[in-house]
């Protein structure tokens, strides 16, 4: 549970370089009226941007600035959460972005994208869409939870729930799924290459086979004709020997 304390700002909007400050915690309950244009919305804006670093109304960052100072724009917010004390403190033109606990500084090593992160799971635990549609209701830009797209509406209700664990194991898995996918691709890409080489294969065998069994009939005729001459070459001879020895006996 968060018990928000005391909010100032000051170069915020139409605000001057003296803080505008709201004590919101000297009662249970505590309700802010005036007349349009009193500085209601600027209030809600200045909540929004120190806590997520963006208005709660479509406004440009570079457009929270004063316009006439023109930098120093800051907004600091005091609030309790888990028997903690905290203490934000954010500009625009200043740069400052600093989380204290306790009175202590919070490590700053890390990006400003990191750190804001850090705000929003482990103090706030919650992030600036569950925000604006559960703490800060406003007409200007507040959707119906129904007409919210599916992945803010998954949003929501695991900060609520918080059960934020299982879309980052989701997220692996997903992860996980497209290598396995990619490496099944290539797996199959190379089975598929495989095949095609064994069928190359094959078919140069088939080929080489053919070619073998042509060559081996040639040279089977080959033989053949070879005898042929062979056994007429012997019978000539054999008449020529006959011949020859009728010759010598008469």
């Amino acid at each position: 549970m968060i018990i928000f304390r005391k909010l100032r700002w000051k170069n915020f909007l139409s605000t001057g370089n003296a803080f505008t400050e709201i004590a919101l915690d000297q009662n249970n309950t505590t309700l802010v009226i005036g007349s349009n244009g009193s500085g209601k919305s600027t209030m809600l804006d200045a909540l929004c941007f120190v806590l997520f670093g963006k208005a709660f109304r479509n406004i440009n960052k570079p457009q929270l600035v004063n316009s006439i100072n023109g930098r120093d724009c800051i907004v600091e917010i005091e609030f309790d959460t888990g028997n903690k004390s905290y203490k934000i403190v954010r500009g625009i033109k200043s740069g400052i972005f600093e989380i204290y606990c306790d009175g202590n500084l919070v490590q700053q090593d890390a990006a400003v994208r990191d750190y804001q992160e850090h705000l929003e799971k482990f103090i706030l635990k919650l992030n600036y869409k569950s925000f604006t549609q559960i703490v800060v209701l406003g007409s200007a830009s507040f959707t119906p939870f129904m007409q919210l797209s599916s992945s803010d509406r998954r949003a929501i209700i695991e900060d609520l729930l918080d059960i934020e664990i299982f879309s980052r194991m989701n997220g692996v898995l997903k992860d996980k799924y497209s290598i396995l996918k990619e490496d099944y691709n290539n797996a199959k890409y190379e089975c598929d290459l495989k095949k095609e080489k064994i069928q190359y294969q094959i078919q140069f065998i088939d080929s080489l086979r053919k070619d073998n069994d042509a060559k081996i009939e040639t040279q089977k005729l080959e033989i053949a004709n070879c005898e042929a001459q062979y056994t007429e070459s012997n019978t000539n001879c054999n008449l020529l020997r006959s011949e020859i020895l009728h010759s010598e006996n008469r």
